[in-house]
């Protein structure tokens, strides 16, 4: 298998968001980016921190969305199981979901918590990049984060969600973790929708197409594209082990774990599906056979029963 294929796999839009159309017509920017990351992460990362959580205000029953967790969960799990120091990190309204994921699938790993309100959010970054595990950190990715859009006024930071609606006063400033590191990390983002972090890599790439109005300005190094965001961070974690000639790190994460991981986050964080607002276990709309499609597909390839 080629990590080409990877790339393929992933970048199909089965739940109609159309960001993927959008990314073509614009000439695939940030196309070959996936194996970029995936080769620094095996060779030089030896502490990473990967950030998550997507909240979702405007639904009956606010929540975390289902997209984000699960991927980086697994992601940070493969990068452990290959001898790298991993941490979580997300926020006070998206924690109860993440820490019901990570109690499903029985990984062990440390979370850190970022308060919503700005100016603790400011001192909770200054502690952490001052703390020994920030001063260690070689590497930052985020999957599904939201990030600010482009803005005449350097001055406004304001993050929309899909519907176009600002959700700052629901989501802790994570993207300043991106925007203000330390000249020496190097930094990943994972997206589905032109908002998250590591997009505007991706925007400001991009060749005769207009920037929506949620479009995110916050660059990565390397921008991973894909139809749901879960799928880019399994197919990182995959080129990951294939770089490590370690396949058997991604054995555990079979489908039945996975399934149970998301149901049990959905039922117990709460978190809903941020397309649909309901506390089902789909991801953007899409059923769970549909959503673990190109997970099952990867571990077929490399000869793992899905």
């Amino acid at each position: 298998m080629q990590l080409a294929d990877l790339e393929r796999w992933i970048r199909r839009d089965p739940a109609a968001r159309g960001f993927l159309a959008i990314w073509e017509a614009g000439g695939r920017p940030c196309a070959d980016d996936l194996p970029s990351a995936a080769e620094s992460l095996a060779t030089k990362a030896t502490a990473v921190g990967l950030v998550t959580g997507f909240f979702v205000p405007d639904a009956p029953t606010p929540a975390a969305e289902t997209d984000g967790p699960i991927g980086t969960i697994l992601l940070a799990d493969v990068l452990r199981t290959n001898g790298c120091e991993v941490c979580l990190i997300t926020d006070s309204l998206c924690i109860d979901a993440l820490s019901a994921a990570v109690d499903a699938c029985g990984a062990s790993i440390d979370i850190e918590v970022c308060p919503v309100p700005i100016q603790a959010s400011a001192a909770w970054r200054a502690a952490f990049w001052n703390s020994p595990r920030g001063r260690r950190l070689t590497h930052l990715a985020s999957v599904e984060r939201i990030g600010p859009v482009f803005s005449n006024d350097p001055s406004e930071s304001r993050c929309c969600n899909m519907r176009g609606t600002s959700i700052d006063d629901w989501s802790a400033d994570l993207y300043r973790l991106f925007e203000d590191r330390p000249a020496a990390v190097r930094t990943i983002g994972v997206g589905d929708g032109g908002n998250e972090i590591g997009m505007g890599r991706c925007w400001k790439r991009a060749h005769g197409i207009s920037t929506p109005a949620n479009a995110c300005r916050t660059e990565t190094d390397w921008t991973v594209v894909a139809g749901v965001s879960d799928w880019g961070a399994m197919a990182l974690a995959a080129a990951v082990a294939i770089h490590k000639a370690n396949i058997d790190s991604l054995a555990p994460w079979s489908s039945a774990r996975i399934e149970h991981t998301l149901t049990h986050m959905v039922t117990r964080g709460p978190a809903i599906d941020g397309r649909t607002f309901r506390p089902d276990s789909t991801v953007d709309g899409l059923p769970f056979a549909t959503y673990i499609q190109p997970w099952d597909l990867i571990r077929r390839e490399l000869g793992l029963t899905p």
